[in-house]
């Protein structure tokens, strides 16, 4: 159940969630938007980048140990 879990949720819920992204910027761009298009991937990047940021900020907060996931 936890590897299903995993598998179902976790990586085939990354590429549904990545796969939508790509294709709103394409469309945005395909129709002559290519401002929004440029905006939506900032928009997302920061976004993205920020609530790992938070995330990982918070976790050091509640006691978590710091690890570097660079070797």
């Amino acid at each position: 159940p936890v590897t299903r879990s995993f598998l179902v949720v976790g990586i085939l819920g990354g590429f549904t969630t990545f796969s939508s992204f790509g294709l709103d910027t394409f469309t945005l761009a395909r129709t002559g938007r290519v401002g929004l298009a440029c905006w939506n991937v900032a928009v997302q990047v920061v976004i993205g980048v920020g609530a790992v940021a938070g995330g990982y900020a918070l976790g050091l907060a509640l006691g978590g140990a710091h690890t570097d996931p660079l070797p």
